[in-house]
């Protein structure tokens, strides 16, 4: 599977059009590149809208300064570029960090502008002192090659830094690992302690009360219970733990002659022999009512009922997995030996 490219921003005022597609043309080899011309600004929105989105859409930023205005600042007339450059530069730096973020000035400025002297190109005070990148003006307008020594820097900097990463979003991600981390801290702790202090024909129902008590579940769901299935044999699983319901056995064969889709079909046994982690939404009147099997070791069956009031999409039920990986994973290595 292709892995996606960066995203880059480019930026300017409308008069460094032409460099702004040159830019484009030179970084579209590293990068999915947005100019600003090109669909990044929706007339039917405000600005800063459009801005924000931008931000959080992309990975590095570069804005081309031309010599848009003229300014006079203490006795020396220079040019510099527009202010909503500047500041569109600011958002960037502000969120993307220095390393992300590119300018590039002229490598020169006429002498003479509108009947004005000018004694060159003026940068923003916080930006002195840091190297910028240039664009040749070129008086045949060749402007591919006008910004290409400054391409072939960012190019560099696109593949050796690749996508960005929010610091924001990897520290709840860290967070979210320790809070998994905790969770397997106290089941195992709580399974334990019961170990301890009882003997091996309750070792399952201790299983059971430990997994109900730290099992993560959507906000708007609670548990119905747990229960343990435990191969019998060459014949079936019996349930072993956890609230008996009306059958306690079932023959591997029970979903023989069956199809994938039919309603009877015992999941448990489907989980068992494909030792595959499945769910069933087994009722939809009032509440919602789903049953999740996850086959442990070649010997065992751990189901987890659950009920709320709406329809988990495709997308919770992963997560639903997921928040319960490590969890399992524990469980797996203490019933069902090592896993890989």
């Amino acid at each position: 599977m292709a892995q996606n490219k960066p995203r880059v921003f480019i930026g300017s005022a409308r008069e460094s059009i032409d460099y702004v597609n040159a830019v484009h043309e030179a970084l579209s080899y590293v990068a999915e590149v947005t100019p600003w011309s090109a669909g990044a600004f929706n007339p039917l929105n405000y600005t800063m809208e459009d801005l924000e989105a931008q931000l959080d859409q992309n990975d590095f930023a570069v804005f081309i300064f031309s010599p848009d205005d003229i300014v006079n600042i203490r006795g020396t007339t220079s040019v510099m570029t527009r202010d909503n450059t500047l500041f569109e530069m600011g958002l960037f730096w502000g969120r993307l960090r220095r390393g992300r973020v590119f300018y590039l000035i002229p490598n020169t400025v006429p002498k003479v502008l509108n009947e004005t002297e000018i004694e060159g190109y003026r940068l923003p005070t916080d930006l002195i002192g840091i190297s910028p990148l240039k664009y040749e003006v070129r008086e045949k307008q060749n402007f591919a090659a006008a910004v290409n020594v400054a391409c072939s820097h960012i190019k560099r900097k696109i593949q050796e830094q690749g996508p960005y990463e929010d610091p924001a979003i990897l520290l709840e991600e860290a967070k979210l690992r320790q809070k998994e981390r905790d969770v397997v801290a106290l089941f195992t702790l709580k399974l334990t302690k019961e170990l301890i202090h009882s003997d091996e024909t309750k070792i399952y129902d201790y299983l059971s009360d430990a997994l109900r008590s730290v099992y993560a579940i959507h906000p708007l769901f609670s548990i119905d219970g747990v229960g343990v299935w435990k191969k019998e044999g060459n014949d079936g699983l019996r349930h072993v733990a956890g609230k008996v319901g009306r059958v306690d056995f079932y023959p591997f064969t029970i979903n023989d002659g069956k199809k994938e889709e039919d309603e009877d079909r015992i999941l448990v046994i489907d989980s068992f022999l494909k030792g595959e982690e499945l769910v069933l939404l087994t009722k939809d009147h009032l509440f919602k009512t789903y049953l999740i099997c996850y086959p442990i070791g070649n010997e065992l069956v751990i189901t987890v009922t659950i009920s709320g009031s709406t329809f988990l999409t495709d997308d919770e039920i992963g997560s639903q997995f997921l928040a319960n990986y490590e969890l399992m994973k524990t469980i797996h290595y203490l019933f069902g030996g090592a896993s890989e």
